[in-house]
């Protein structure tokens, strides 16, 4: 009997000395956890916030080389035909945007899509002018047609996507 009371009276505290440090180890471990989440999580903010920024300017690029007054002061040349003109920027627009397709990854859905939509929209817009012509015209008459063309419309699409990122870099940026 009395070797079951020293067992007992032996057994409890160390039962409950065990359950204490139990308890710490596991409040400690959670902590530490924790812990390096956080840790981990700003490493990869500091790392990834860069190159979403250089995403964002590298789409404002894209739309303002698209642009077609700026398409036209680098690919008219003298003695070109509308057709030609016309060919040259709709494959310059396309370059362009290949050349920044990967982009999409660190920009949101919407930027992404106002994006397509104003690709799309200088497109047609270049297309549908160049329509309007004689299959004679030069690429001056085509070029004064899209520069007409822009000036008119000044709530363009385009404007619209380069304001809609400079809006989302300062609310998620600044």
């Amino acid at each position: 009997m009395e070797i079951l009371r020293d067992l007992i009276l032996v057994l409890v505290p160390a039962l409950l000395v065990g359950a204490v440090v139990y308890y710490l180890i596991n409040v400690f471990r959670k902590r530490e956890m924790e812990q390096n989440e956080q840790i981990h999580k700003a490493e990869k903010l500091r790392l990834v916030t860069p190159i979403r920024l250089q995403a964002y300017e590298r789409m404002i690029l894209l739309l303002e080389r698209i642009a077609p007054s700026q398409l036209i002061m680098r690919n008219v040349a003298p003695g070109q035909s509308a057709a030609e003109l016309q060919n040259i920027l709709v494959a310059n627009i396309r370059q362009e945007f290949e050349h920044n397709l990967s982009q999409q990854v660190y920009i949101s859905s919407n930027a992404w899509e106002l994006i397509k939509n104003a690709r799309e929209a200088v497109v047609s817009g270049i297309n549908s002018a160049a329509e309007s012509l004689n299959s004679d015209a030069s690429a001056t008459d085509l070029a004064q047609l899209i520069f007409e063309h822009e000036i008119t419309s000044q709530g363009s699409t385009l404007y619209k996507a380069i304001e809609f990122l400079k809006k989302e870099v300062r609310e998620n940026f600044f």
